[in-house]
């Protein structure tokens, strides 16, 4: 059975603790309130706990030009070198980790195939199976922590990415492509399958079900062209005149959101059928590379602000993927120029696709920042890890790995500071501790020796 995009969809009886709007075909989360919890007629739906921590984390394919990554200092007074220095408002929510390794990534007996293994290990901690197209590498952290604490959210968690990729076959040195195209497992065999098109994630977020009531609804809301607000604008009156004046300027905001997400939907399909026929069915996804993760990326802010999941993993691209970068002025393909034997050309082309990527996670930060969770942004409940398999592109060595940081975790994390282990302290630590801090029972996790206190 093909695992869900949205790993795993509950009943909507399990959604949750927040409120809800509902309409024909439609089952809409709000953004947490804390004036009109005695709306909600049933328990379970009333608004009982305060925000919750959220784990997201955050992948980049073929390592990073190291020098211009790693602070020069440690502790808290350190500099932002080139690649960071889009991170300089969100400074306070960041901590830079420095040492850690993912020893199974390593070759081993089975030689060629790093980038595979630097996707597969990532989370899972586990050594990638290679011989005869087998699969075999998780459970990640990730799912790890769904499995525990998924039942809060109509999500278990959610797995997205920007580059699709198929499962079967053979993509790096005889690793099957499952390895190099999934950070998120759910268990040794089975990837938790990505969602890469964003009208499909949009409707499955906030369509309401699967049944054939919200099927229904969803056919009618793109043939008359309405907004799932349509469906739900009764409640919403009622949920209005209830709520404080903070809380209605908060649902404001979150409706003019949804509009706003929806017609930039629009406005990408209509771009893709204005230009090509109806035999080629576009991918519903904007044609510049750079508008597509952003949207992506909105649209997990959006499930984070409705509280449709607290977990999610996204990669930004396929490891070892090959894409080009016209939009920046680098038409040579990533993977190739991350082998540059040291060319100062190919340097500074790569250079310019991780300062790139690290701009495309500042804009995450921002739409984090500036979105409320109660009292506080989502940017203070979340633990963001970013970072990659590899360090140096050109060495695919699985040390001293790019690792950051961000968000306050609700509490559970002191950022702001230049962390520097010692060297080969394995990544499954800091895995593991964010796990824990979420919430979750303690449990063994690949080669993880302890708990980070430092972070």
């Amino acid at each position: 059975m093909k695992p869900s995009r949205l790993n795993q969809s509950k009943p909507t009886a399990d959604v949750g603790r927040r409120g809800f709007l509902r309409g024909f075909g439609t089952l809409l989360a709000l953004p947490y309130l804390e004036s009109v919890g005695g709306l909600m007629g049933r328990p379970s739906e009333r608004i009982l706990d305060a925000p919750p921590k959220r784990l997201m984390v955050l992948y980049s394919p073929n390592g990073m030009h190291m020098q211009d990554w790693r602070p020069t200092a440690a502790g808290k007074g350190f500099d932002l070198p080139y690649l960071m220095e889009p991170f300089t408002p969100y400074r306070k929510h960041l901590t830079v980790i420095s040492g850690l390794a993912q020893n199974h990534a390593r070759p081993g007996k089975d030689g060629p195939g790093d980038h595979a293994r630097a996707a597969a290990v990532f989370l899972t901690g586990a050594h990638a199976v290679k011989t005869g197209g087998q699969i075999s590498v998780g459970p990640s952290a990730d799912q790890i922590a769904a499995a525990q604490l998924g039942d809060a959210t109509r999500f278990r968690s959610m797995v997205l990415g920007c580059e699709r990729g198929g499962n079967s076959g053979q993509c790096d040195s005889g690793y099957s492509c499952a390895y190099s195209h999934n950070i998120s497992w759910q268990n040794k065999s089975t990837p938790a399958g990505k969602e890469t098109d964003p009208r499909q994630l949009f409707d499955r977020l906030f369509r309401g079900s699967n049944s054939e009531e919200a099927t229904a609804a969803a056919t009618e809301r793109r043939k008359k062209r309405r907004s799932v607000l349509d469906y739900v604008r009764d409640e919403a009156k009622r949920m209005e005149k209830a709520a404080s004046a903070s809380d209605q300027i908060k649902l404001d905001e979150f409706q003019s959101g949804i509009r706003e997400m929806e017609r930039r939907l629009e406005f990408v399909e209509k771009d893709h059928v204005a230009e090509i026929g109806d035999e080629l069915r576009p991918q519903r996804k904007p044609k510049d590379f750079g508008a597509y993760v952003r949207l992506m990326m909105d649209l997990q802010v959006l499930a984070f602000q409705t509280d449709r999941t607290r977990i999610a993993t996204f990669m930004i691209a396929n490891e070892g993927s090959n894409r080009s970068y016209p939009q920046i002025g680098i038409r040579e393909g990533h993977h190739e120029i991350s082998h540059h034997r040291n060319e100062a050309a190919k340097q500074q082309s790569v250079r310019g696709i991780n300062r790139y990527h690290t701009e495309l996670v500042a804009h995450l930060l921002k739409r984090l920042d500036e979105t409320k969770d109660g009292n506080r942004s989502l940017l203070d409940q979340i633990m963001l890890l970013y970072g990659s398999g590899i360090g140096d592109g050109n060495r695919h060595n699985h040390d001293k790995l790019p690792i950051a940081l961000f968000g306050g975790g609700g509490g559970a994390l002191n950022p702001g500071a230049h962390v520097v282990l010692e060297k080969e302290t394995p990544l499954n630590n800091l895995l593991l501790t964010l796990i824990h801090r979420l919430g979750c029972l303690s449990t063994p996790f690949g080669d993880a020796t302890n708990l980070l206190e430092m972070v």
